[in-house]
């Protein structure tokens, strides 16, 4: 097709946009009215599937046993994005969803892949799988050192019923991982209602998910096909999830199992200066041999029961993961195979006042990585790795709340993890070029990671104060995928400082949080721009983060939430470059100054068409940011448009239209310097999605 026609096409839909969001507002339709159909599961942008501002949302992981804490009332900086908001976006990414929440930045790369920023700079490798926490219905996605650094890819996303971000150092019942924050899918309840859902795009995706309730038992499946707009680079994707809800005698049962599968062909960066901005380069993938195939496979159940007054619970698990890709952003492009299985118990008893708790996990897992293509640089052909690895995990933690009177209250809390690895290498000892086999070996680490707040409550208000210490072990990949410039065992526990001040003001019409940290991080453990491991980095972190919602009528609202952010190096390392040598006091590269949003939503009670329709209009802002340790080479950020529009078309049926990428910008979702190179993954195009959606 002619790039005029596709033109003219998308600007008769952003037209049909721009009619609708004009219909909504006109001063004559703007009557308030009661909540839309509850059979379509539409809820005004302030409310969730309970019909309740945000800030009085319960939230699940602040203690995965004690649903009933609000976030209102949490000494922490927390966002929940509900059911309401998670039906109008419609995700084909979950970063599409999670960077409304203040602080989160999640750069998405080809297909499915991610790397996460959360109150830090983008992390690669062992950092970024290894510095936040995915769970699903509180219990982690992955064994603590086997973490995905794509790990939202394993998630039921498309099945949630909310996403509940957990910003800074985890609550002391979450331990290894929970350093920068950690990121929560809450399943839609048994019993919420059943709905189905086309969604396809102009650009080769199409979708479909259904969600049907029977008895104590709900079904969830997603089938998802995209062509990639990028040359050999589109993936497959099928997910199921059976969850079940009931009770026995005094133990309530509430039991999720988990399946997803992804077949990926993966594009690869784009090298050259501002190399996004070439239509054609954006469009070509120099790596069409690259490839992404994951499976994931979980079951868990929490058990509940009350005792005087007090709450038991215990929530055994197992899961197993398995990921097969090639390495295409090294040379050499070695192929990665890596598994791990693990069993763990979640065990709690608590009231109102105290906590205390018990987890448990043993883990087997492996890696085996070998390059085909000739020797590149120092990355050798041959095998790299080939080993195995037990871990087991022990924490014991405790809360306590106390009231000091006046509506001032303390919580006080502490988390004891120990970790053990014993590692066998099923390969000769020695090096390969880079890498370096080691020995059969065992390695311990205890952590100790106490969390201090104070809190004022007031009517509708909270004022808090937080110091919190979050630390993680080593991933297995840091200790045993041992390279040059490295010594076997020098990878340590990380840690991570913090202090915290926040506000939270939750009125009829506006609520609006704000929260100002610094951090400091010990031990960090990460890979430069050549490719080599560093030990025992040094950062420092200070920000302020923004989240506001305003909602002068029913069928009107506008939300925003903003962040400024300074992220730096706090130690100096000689790399013999000026792009990648590491000056103490110089920014840490992929760290944006700025991040944002904005949306207005408009969801009038009716038309002239004489049916419901909603308009959005979003905003997203990435701030310019240094993409070498340098600080030498730079991306300037960007500015991006979303349009959103829904008609219902019965009670039961419901048409959506969006634009993603409305102005048709050139920017890059990840841009960063590596190997002598400016490396960027291309930002789609304007992309059109239609939808259907029939609820029941």
């Amino acid at each position: 097709m002619k790039k005029g026609l596709i033109i003219s096409r998308q600007a008769a839909i952003t037209s049909l946009f721009i009619s609708a969001i004009g219909a909504a507002a006109n001063p004559a339709l703007a009557q308030d009215s009661a909540r839309l159909s509850a059979s379509t599961n539409r809820q005004t942008p302030n409310e969730t599937a309970q019909g309740r501002p945000i800030l009085d949302e319960t939230i699940y992981v602040d203690g995965i046993y004690n649903a009933q804490r609000k976030v209102l009332d949490i000494p922490a900086a927390i966002t929940v994005i509900g059911e309401g908001d998670i039906s109008r976006i419609k995700a084909v990414h979950p970063a599409e969803v999670l960077n409304r929440a203040a602080g989160l930045n999640i750069h998405r790369g080809s297909g499915q892949e991610h790397l996460t920023a959360l109150r830090s700079p983008v992390l690669t490798g062992g950092a970024g799988a290894g510095s936040f926490l995915y769970l699903e219905d509180g219990v982690p996605l992955r064994a603590a050192g086997f973490s995905n650094v794509n790990g939202l890819f394993e998630a039921g996303s498309e099945f949630a019923g909310k996403f509940e971000v957990f910003k800074g150092p985890g609550p002391a019942e979450y331990g290894s991982n929970a350093v920068h924050g950690l990121i929560n899918i809450q399943s839609r309840a048994v019993g919420a209602d059943d709905y189905s859902r086309v969604l396809v795009s102009d650009q080769g995706y199409a979708s479909v998910i259904t969600s049907q309730s029977i008895g104590p038992i709900k079904a969830s499946v997603s089938l998802a096909h995209d062509s990639g707009f990028r040359s050999d680079s589109g993936f497959d994707q099928q997910k199921l999830a059976l969850k079940y809800e009931n009770t026995f005698g005094p133990w309530s049962v509430e039991g999720l199992s988990s399946f997803s599968n992804l077949n990926q062909e993966t594009a690869g960066f784009v090298q050259g200066s501002d190399a996004y901005k070439d239509t054609e380069l954006s469009e070509a993938n120099a790596f069409p041999e690259a490839f992404r195939d994951g499976k994931s496979y979980r079951v868990q159940a929490r058990l509940e029961r009350d005792i005087n007054g007090k709450t038991l619970a215990f929530t055994p698990y197992a899961r197993r993961a398995e990921l097969r890709f090639l390495r295409h952003f090294v040379p050499g492009q070695a192929l990665e195979k890596n598994a791990h299985s693990s069993a763990g118990l979640q065990s709690a008893y608590y009231d109102d006042d105290v906590t205390l708790g018990l987890d448990l996990e043993y883990s087997r897992g492996s890696l085996f990585e070998f390059q085909d293509e000739p020797t590149s640089f120092s990355f050798a052909q041959g095998l790299h790795f080939d080993y195995s690895v037990r871990a087991l995990t022990a924490a014991a933690y405790a809360q306590k709340q106390i009231a000091l009177g006046g509506d001032i209250h303390l919580s006080l809390g502490a988390r004891a993890d120990y970790t053990h690895y014993d590692y066998t290498n099923n390969a000769d000892v020695g090096q390969n070029g880079r890498f370096i086999r080691a020995a059969d070996r065992a390695d311990d680490f205890f952590i100790l990671t106490p969390k201090l707040s104070l809190s004022r409550r007031f009517k509708n208000s909270q004022l808090y104060a937080r110091a919190a210490r979050g630390a993680r072990a080593p991933q297995v990949t840091d200790l045993y995928s041992v390279q040059l410039n490295q010594t076997v065992g020098a990878a340590t526990t990380e840690t991570l400082d913090s202090l915290e001040a926040g506000y939270k003001f939750d009125g009829e019409t506006f609520q609006a949080e704000a929260a100002v940290y610094t951090m400091r991080k010990d031990g960090f453990f990460f890979r430069n721009a050549n490719g080599f491991n560093v030990v025992n980095g040094k950062t420092r972190h200070e920000g302020v983060e923004l989240s506001a919602r305003y909602q002068p009528r029913r069928w009107i609202s506008f939300t925003g939430n903003a962040s400024l952010a300074r992220h730096r190096y706090a130690f100096s390392l000689d790399e013999g470059s000026a792009a990648n040598t590491i000056t103490r006091g110089a920014r840490v590269d992929s760290a944006p100054d700025s991040l944002g949003s904005a949306r207005l939503t408009l969801t009038p009670p009716q038309t002239v068409f004489g049916t419901q329709v909603l308009g959005e209009i979003e905003w997203r802002h990435v701030g310019a940011y240094f993409t070498n340790p340098g600080n030498t080479a730079r991306y300037d950020g960007h500015d991006i448009f979303v349009a959103r529009a829904e008609i219902d078309l019965s009670d039961a049926l419901r048409l959506s239209l969006r634009a993603d990428n409305l102005f048709d910008q050139r920017y890059a979702d990840r841009a960063d310097f590596a190997f002598g190179n400016e490396r960027y993954f291309p930002g789609r195009p304007r992309t059109i999605f239609v939808g259907l959606s029939a609820g029941f």
